[in-house]
């Protein structure tokens, strides 16, 4: 279907160029040849307004014939002569029946006649180029849309790769502790791997959407800390904090579980004493602003790791929002600090879709 006949203000918009067009003639056909202005119209106008829905044929006529070479160029316009010729034919035989119904014109003189047959000509060529044109932007628009879909799902891979390395990498972490307690407190490892299963439930359901809500990553990681709590005892020691307005805004899912990971392994496990797990999450009226803060012995050996969380949480964040966010680690004294910031209101206006 021509695209005009789906837009109904773009049609009217074109069908009153044609009607200028026949009002102009018909001031030619008074002033020039003499007609009384009724007649004038009455022949002028109706016979450039059906002419004007002829010409959307040259739409059909540059979709089947396009311009893609120097090869093609004469074939090209041997198409849209023929389709001029035919149409202005068409419309000449048209308007003399016309002008004998209602003008009483019984013989048209022969100069009126090419005359006529020759603006036709031109009208529809100049029908055809305007519709090459809109073809070419019609194109262009969709060459966009496809670039801009195909960097959407590039994106999306980017984060559902991300994504997946998430879980095995806290499966792992979880799996070492509870083979930690196996041997000396055998039922506080039973109490952890049931723990760990109901957790691992509530993280595949959050995992498997593209966002969440702040909220809900921090319940899910309070979940966590529960079970490192069965392992740590008294040696584990957390506190939350999250104001109303951050925890409504939108994240990836599992973001925080590395960076709590990564807390408790190089952090709370090293120390002798208690340690601290703290969570914060704030809202300045435009950014969010979450920082996950753990006690740590600077003076331990470092435990090995491979980075893969820190990275993780990184390149997540960056494929996510883009550089309107950022993400800072850095060691404070005794205090391990890693703080996020990202546009709350973009992140409140995501929609929550499922992913594969």
């Amino acid at each position: 279907m021509h695209p005009l006949l789906g837009r109904l203000a773009g049609l009217i918009v074109y069908l009153a160029l044609w009607l200028a067009l026949g009002l102009a003639a018909s001031l030619g056909l008074a002033v020039r040849g003499g007609w009384p202005w009724s007649s004038a119209m009455v022949s002028a106008v109706p016979l450039c307004l059906a002419y004007g829905v002829v010409c959307l044929a040259a739409w059909y006529v540059c979709r089947a014939f396009p311009v893609l070479g120097a090869g093609t160029v004469g074939r090209v316009l041997l198409a849209h002569a023929a389709a001029a010729g035919l149409t202005s034919t068409v419309w000449v035989t048209l308007a003399q029946w016309w002008a004998t119904l209602v003008g009483g014109v019984a013989d048209w003189p022969r100069d009126a006649t090419l005359l006529l047959f020759a603006g036709g000509v031109l009208l529809f060529l100049l029908s055809s180029a305007l519709h090459y044109v809109f073809l070419a932007l019609e194109a262009q628009e969709a060459a966009r849309r496809q670039a801009l879909e195909s960097a959407v799902l590039a994106r999306e891979a980017e984060l559902r790769a991300l994504r997946a390395q998430v879980n095995p990498h806290f499966l792992f972490n979880s799996l070492h502790s509870i083979g930690a307690l196996a041997g000396s407190r055998p039922a506080a490892a039973r109490d952890m791997a049931i723990a760990l299963g109901e957790f691992l439930r509530h993280s595949v359901q959050l995992g498997g959407l593209r966002a969440v809500t702040l909220q809900e990553e921090i319940d899910l990681m309070a979940r966590y800390l529960s079970i490192e709590q069965v392992r740590f005892g008294d040696r584990l020691q957390v506190r939350i904090d999250v104001e109303q307005a951050a925890g409504a805004s939108r994240v990836p899912p599992l973001l925080l579980q590395p960076l709590v990971e990564n807390a408790i392994k190089h952090g709370v496990a090293g120390l002798l004493e208690a340690g601290e797990v703290s969570i914060a999450a704030r809202h300045d009226g435009r950014r969010c602003h979450v920082a996950v803060v753990n006690a740590f012995d600077p003076e331990a050996q470092p435990r090995v790791g491979t980075g893969t969380g820190v990275r993780n949480v990184r390149d997540r964040l960056a494929t996510y929002y883009g550089s309107t966010a950022t993400f800072e680690a850095r060691a404070d004294g005794d205090r391990f600090t890693v703080t996020m910031t990202y546009p709350c209101d973009e992140a409140a206006s995501r929609p929550e879709e499922t992913g594969p």
